[in-house]
Formats: C-alpha cells, sequence, structure tokens
C-alpha cells in the first residue's frame, strides 16, 4: 500500500484496517541526539498491533539536510516527535528509500545518518568545479583515526565515498574507543591529509570535521585555495604514486598517459572527467613546481 503516492509504502499481512497517513517535511529534532532528513510520515492505522509490517520509507535527495544518505536509518516516535526510538532500517541510495520489516506498530516515523562514526567535509583540488562549488565525480576516499601521540598508530579506517554535491563522505569504525585521534586522510591521487590537532571522537556520536573553510583546518596548513566563492580549500592533486611527494615522477606518469590518450577510472586523471589530458598535467606539474609534499605531525 502506497497511500496517497505518499512514498510510505506499507505491506502487512494483518487488516490495518483505515489508515490515515500524513507526510511532512519540517526537519525534526532529537533523533540519536541529532536532526532528521526533510521528511516524516505520520502513520495511522485503526488496528496498531501486532503489525508484523514492513515499511518502504521513500525520500528524496533535495530532502537529505546535509545527512550522509548512505548511513540513514530509519527512527520512531510515539508522541509526534517530542522522542525518538532508533529502528535501523537498510538505505538503497539509488532507489531513495530505506526499509525495515518486523514493524509491529505505526505513529512518526522519519530518518538520520546516527550511525556515522565520523563525517568529514572535503575537496580534491583537481575534481572541484569552482563554477558550480561541486565536484566533477563521487570518488572513494579512506579515513583512518591514528593516536594522538607519537608513533601515531593507526586505530581504525573506514572507507566512503565522497559526495560531489556535498562534498562530504561519512565513515563507520568498528574498532575505535572513545578518545582523542588524529584525522588521516588518503584519497587515489591526492596528498595524504591530516586534520590539524587530534579531534575528540566519541562512539555514541558522530566527530565532524570540515577541511575545506581554511587551511588551517589541515595539519601545516597544507591545503590550496581553490575558490574565493566561497572561500574554499582542497587537498592537493598529483600525488599519482603515493609516495608524499608530488614531483617529476608523477608528472612523468600523468604526461604518459595524455600522449597515449588514456580514458576511464584511473589514477592519472586528477580532474574526474574520465580523460587523462593536458590539463591533469598542468595541475601536476604546477604541484611539482612548488615541491608540494606529505606535512604530518
Amino acid at each position: 500500500m502506497n497511500a496517497g503516492g505518499l512514498g510510505a509504502v506499507i505491506t502487512s499481512a494483518s487488516n490495518l484496517g483505515l489508515t490515515e497517513i500524513k507526510r511532512g517535511h519540517t526537519v525534526q529534532t532529537g533523533l540519536n541526539g541529532g536532526t532528521s532528513i526533510k521528511r516524516y510520515y505520520d502513520i495511522n492505522p485503526s488496528v496498531n498491533t501486532g503489525l508484523n509490517a514492513s515499511l518502504v520509507f521513500k525520500y528524496d535527495d533535495s530532502e537529505l539536510n546535509e545527512k550522509p544518505e548512505t548511513l540513514l536509518r530509519l527512527f520512531k516516535s510515539t508522541n509526534s516527535g517530542s522522542t525518538w526510538l532508533y529502528q535501523t532500517g537498510n538505505v538503497n541510495i539509488l532507489a531513495n528509500e530505506i526499509t525495515l520489516s518486523g514493524i509491529n506498530s505505526f505513529s512518526r516515523w522519519s530518518s538520520d545518518s546516527s550511525a556515522a562514526s565520523a563525517s568529514v567535509k572535503m575537496i580534491i583540488e583537481g575534481f572541484y568545479n569552482p563554477a558550480t562549488n561541486k565536484l566533477n565525480m563521487n570518488d572513494t576516499v579512506r579515513a583512518y583515526l591514528r593516536n594522538a601521540t607519537f608513533p601515531f598508530a593507526i586505530v581504525d579506517s573506514a572507507k566512503e565515498i565522497v559526495n560531489l554535491n556535498t562534498l562530504k563522505a561519512s565513515f563507520k569504525f568498528v574498532n575505535a574507543v572513545n578518545g582523542n585521534y588524529y584525522l588521516q586522510m588518503k584519497h587515489r591521487n591526492t596528498i595524504e591529509t591530516w586534520s590539524n590537532f587530534p579531534l575528540a571522537y566519541n562512539v555514541s556520536t558522530t566527530l565532524n570535521h570540515d577541511f575545506t573553510f581554511a587551511a588551517n583546518q589541515a595539519f601545516g596548513n597544507n591545503q590550496i585555495n581553490v575558490d574565493n566563492t566561497p572561500v574554499s580549500f582542497a587537498f592537493y592533486s598529483g600525488d599519482i604514486n603515493q609516495d608524499g611527494t608530488i614531483d617529476a615522477s608523477d608528472v612523468s606518469e600523468v604526461d604518459n598517459d595524455a600522449n597515449n590518450s588514456l580514458s576511464g577510472y584511473v589514477k592519472t586523471d586528477v580532474t574526474g572527467d574520465d580523460f587523462v589530458d593536458a590539463q591533469d598535467v598542468s595541475i601536476v606539474d604546477n604541484n611539482a613546481f612548488n615541491s608540494v609534499s606529505l606535512i604530518r605531525p
């Protein structure tokens, strides 16, 4: 049942009787300490016990409220949004829907990304388009939590996709305990970049860090200004061989692939347009000329 096409699809072997469904777009508060996406449903069936029902909660990308889509989960409130209960659910980002089964009763439902251990905003220099304030493509990045003291041992890591629109990626760390950690970011053709100082991490909340609004959000101010409206800073592109330095060896790899008109998902494509050409060479050459290299604690 998708009553009125509102986007709350209910399946149940029980007869729910007359069922009222209302859809709202006000952001809900108090979902595991966070806020919701810009959609909720009030679902009120005449029969509302022992339903063993399933719900497909549909949403639109415009309603994400900057939440990391891959970590969306469902929440339920029995008192019109005053308090919320975490209900889990499985998200399908291609279909824009979250599915949960085994529901015994309905009330108000919404969604948040409280499963995220960390939400990180970042820009990849070559991928960034200042005309749109977006990246040219979504791409995979890996985040590491590292001890705050030498030798800065790796405590945990997670791989996710940075969203081309929001410039954010959200990570789920499964091993880290409460503490202060450096955040280390790695991408296939950028300079490895660390947070400016150890960040407070708590397993019950989401760690948020924004590298983009100032160079000093990275350790050693190791970022490049890529936009002035708004002011934005990015990880340096061009460390093709991931040795921590952008130099002649990186330029050579990109130049060779450009001469061969290489295309597709390759590490020498530093602009994220699926082609290796003069634009890629220029970015890497400039950073090599400026002796860009890794700066870590």
